[in-house]
């Protein structure tokens, strides 16, 4: 039977709920990656937030990342600095992990 070692509401408002949950851990290779000191999360309150593995606290929170988020992913950069979001608004979106702050936006076509 497994332990319950952490928990953590993320300071998600009530009735909230996460997307997904990524690993923002430098890659050695495509298929290694270095300790997992932190992870993205996107969530139902259309942010990203970024926390600290061992802990599960919150180091930052962009609110309104995209609205209707549905997407997280890491950006191509070996130290992974960089996560992408996108949301029903059409938007795609950089962020750097490390100030949380808008590295560059797309907007596809409607």
């Amino acid at each position: 039977m497994a332990a319950q070692i952490l928990n953590s509401d993320v300071g998600l408002p009530p009735n909230s709920y996460i997307y997904r949950i990524i690993s923002t851990a430098a890659r050695q290779d495509p298929l290694s990656y270095s300790k997992t000191d932190q992870l993205a999360i996107i969530s139902s309150d259309d942010s990203l937030r970024f926390l600290d593995s061992t802990t599960l606290k919150v180091n930052s929170v962009v609110k309104n990342a995209n609205s209707s988020i549905t997407c997280l992913e890491r950006a191509n950069d070996a130290p992974s600095n960089v996560v992408v979001t996108a949301g029903r608004d059409g938007l795609i979106r950089y962020w750097d992990q490390r100030s949380s702050q808008k590295m560059l936006e797309f907007q596809s076509r409607m």
